[in-house]
């Protein structure tokens, strides 16, 4: 049994899916054993179908896995929180109406990272696990040092200087489909650009953060908007 376990950290965006097709055509000094995608159940549908397209795609050409963890759907959660059916929610980044200042996060913690260790956590058998993450080299400053003992970052990207650029030409020249970014739909975080594209092409989803957007400006906890 080896020591490790080779994970990638599937997020359906650009970089983690040339992270992933390239490690599965042995392009890093390691090979993956499995991905795992953390579903937050409220992504465009775009990124959902994506999702599932890369899935099937990975298994029919690579005999390889992306296994699907939630701990729930963000949104939904959240809302019920602020309608008094939850005593509590995961705190995302809103802004405080005085302040200007984002409140504490907690939703990536709670919704990304806690369901893909309480996989790992069960089929580890004491390997420690080398988390595979896509962050490329024009975005290093964001590498970080993870907090339990039994995880190490893996950075490929970094490592052999693949940036965004790069990435970007790479899908054109293999003419593979291209992800839109995959993050949450009702992120503050969101520029202007991404929420112009939402309102043209995917209407509906638009809709449904002016709706959570409206339902937001008063938190049980806070006593700014």
């Amino acid at each position: 049994m080896s020591e490790y376990i080779n994970v990638i950290s599937y997020g359906a965006g650009k970089q983690s899916t040339y992270m992933l097709l390239n490690a599965l055509e042995g392009k890093y000094k390691y090979k993956p054993d499995f991905a795992i995608y953390s579903d937050l159940k409220c992504e465009t549908k775009a990124t959902e179908m994506y999702v599932d397209y890369m899935k099937a795609y990975v298994k029919q050409k690579y005999d390889f896995d992306i296994i699907i963890v939630s701990e729930g759907n963000l949104m939904s959660d959240f809302t019920d929180y602020i309608e008094g059916k939850r005593k509590r929610a995961s705190s995302l980044p809103l802004y405080n109406g005085e302040t200007g200042a984002p409140i504490m996060r907690q939703c990536t913690g709670d919704y990304k990272i806690k369901p893909l260790r309480q996989y790992l956590r069960t089929i580890r058998e004491k390997r420690k696990v080398r988390q595979w993450i896509g962050i490329s080299a024009d975005e290093a400053e964001r590498m970080k040092t993870p907090n339990v003992k039994y995880i190490e970052h893996f950075y490929p990207l970094v490592e052999n200087r693949i940036s965004i650029d790069n990435i970007k030409k790479w899908f054109e020249v293999n003419k593979i489909p291209e992800p839109m970014k995959s993050s949450c739909l009702i992120c503050p975080f969101h520029s202007f650009q991404y929420w112009q594209n939402l309102k043209k092409n995917f209407p509906l989803e638009f809709k449904t953060a002016c709706d959570f957007d409206e339902k937001i400006r008063q938190l049980p906890t806070m006593k700014s908007k």
